[in-house]
């Protein structure tokens, strides 16, 4: 299980939507069908005339944020409205989608360009979608496979210029959206280039593959103790229920096949468990579906998000990060925002149930990291989010060229890491 609430709190979220801008905003409304929970500002019947930029005639490449949690980079929602083809002139309508929680997201991002978000400690800026065109920001709170199916949900989907799952618990998007309608109503807005992102449990939902964490959260401790521990639940490795059992991924990302992502990366201590993920799905472990060294795993730090675009075979991933905030490193991590690209060089030299994870010496890390600041372009809101230079290409794994850049953000790697007894041979980004 993995939420965002742990760093940006509960109470937090909730005066979000408690905020007094009446002035900013048009007025919200909210109504509470049978199965769901639906509430808007702005103004969702407004003609929107926007349309993705990834697509050129009928072919379509992907837009996805895939961010590690915390505080939200901001920044990456703008990408989502730029990518939307939104501008003042089309208008468009921004989705947010959870099984869970409140509308929290509509006025963050319903808001004015350079405004100060007084719900967090840190006083970061809000999107500033009423300014960059934005007609409505809708909130969809979808907590069971009835409400997945509901013919409303799906219209609000299906009429969505931008579409972010918010955090929460991946048990709960698996057990409720997996193989429904609305699945297939994901699916066919990222075949038609609507930008798609996620935050903690709605990050690891992208990848072809997801941690479903039906048995609860597991630590980087236990998957390399015992990679086949009862909480290593893969979706669709081995994910089951009780009442149903999947057969598919949750949602298919060009850019993202054989991929599996992680969220609060650092501050949780998370390379071992992404490992652990990795190694599961390879063919060097028993029960393994695709060949160990095309696996791709993707852990992602709190406040920075990773953006995956571009065409087949050229798709790259570009990092957004807040300002650095010292409170989310962890000391054997380096102390930027950063993600962390993980493939298995070689097969496991053990991988096997009840024993450790063992690997010689085959373990790449590739580590993209953001610049420690840039200067806010609005004084009234100076913890402005930033994008940098520095880029992985997803669609190669040799083809990456260590750098840093300009603006201080860089690409490291790759560092060589082992297992072995249940800990990590190597220390070079943790």
């Amino acid at each position: 299980m993995t939420s965002t609430l742990k760093s940006k709190a509960a109470p937090a979220l909730l005066a979000r939507s408690l905020l007094a801008i009446a002035a900013l905003l048009a007025a919200e409304a909210a109504h509470a069908g049978p199965k769901y929970t639906y509430s808007y500002v702005g103004n969702p019947a407004a003609p929107v005339r926007a349309k993705p930029v990834s697509c050129w005639q009928a072919v379509c490449t992907p837009s996805v944020v895939l961010m590690g949690g915390g505080y939200d980079v901001a920044e990456a929602f703008r990408w989502m409205i730029a990518q939307a083809g939104i501008t003042r002139a089309t208008g468009g309508r921004f989705v947010i989608l959870r099984a869970t929680g409140s509308d929290a997201y509509n006025p963050y991002v319903y808001s004015r360009l350079g405004t100060v978000d007084t719900t967090t400690s840190r006083n970061y800026e809000m999107v500033g979608g009423l300014d960059l065109g934005v007609t409505s920001v809708e909130t969809l709170v979808i907590p069971s496979r009835t409400a997945a199916a509901d013919p409303f949900v799906l219209d609000v989907i299906s009429k969505a210029s931008a579409i972010f799952i918010a955090g929460g618990d991946q048990a709960d998007y698996y057990q409720y959206w997996q193989s429904t309608p609305l699945a297939a109503a994901l699916q066919r807005a990222v075949d038609a280039g609507i930008p798609i992102g996620g935050t903690s449990a709605g990050n690891a939902m992208l990848g072809q593959y997801a941690f479903a964490a039906l048995n609860d959260t597991v630590t980087s401790d236990e998957a390399l103790a015992n990679p086949f521990n009862r909480y290593m639940t893969i979706d669709p490795l081995n994910t089951s229920s009780g009442k149903f059992i999947q057969t598919g991924s949750f949602i298919s990302i060009s850019g993202l096949e054989k991929t599996i992502t992680d969220d609060h990366f650092n501050t949780r201590d998370r390379l071992g468990r992404l490992i652990g993920f990795v190694s599961r799905i390879g063919d060097g472990c028993p029960g393994g579906v695709e060949r160990f060294d095309q696996v791709l795993g993707i852990g992602v730090d709190e406040e920075t998000a990773v953006l995956v675009s571009g065409p087949r075979g050229s798709v790259k991933a570009q990092m957004v990060a807040n300002p650095y905030n010292q409170e989310n490193t962890t000391a054997p991590y380096a102390p930027q925002n950063s993600a962390y690209f993980t493939k298995l060089a070689r097969t496991p030299a053990q991988c096997a149930a009840k024993k450790t994870l063992d690997i010689n010496s085959g373990v790449q890390v590739y580590r993209l990291s953001a610049q420690v600041a840039q200067p806010s372009p609005y004084p009234s809101a100076p913890q402005y989010s930033f994008r940098t230079n520095a880029t992985f290409n997803l669609s190669s794994w040799t083809q990456q060229t260590p750098t840093t850049y300009a603006d201080g953000s860089s690409l490291n790697g790759p560092f060589v890491y082992g297992t072995a007894g249940g800990a990590i041979l190597g220390t070079q980004v943790r």
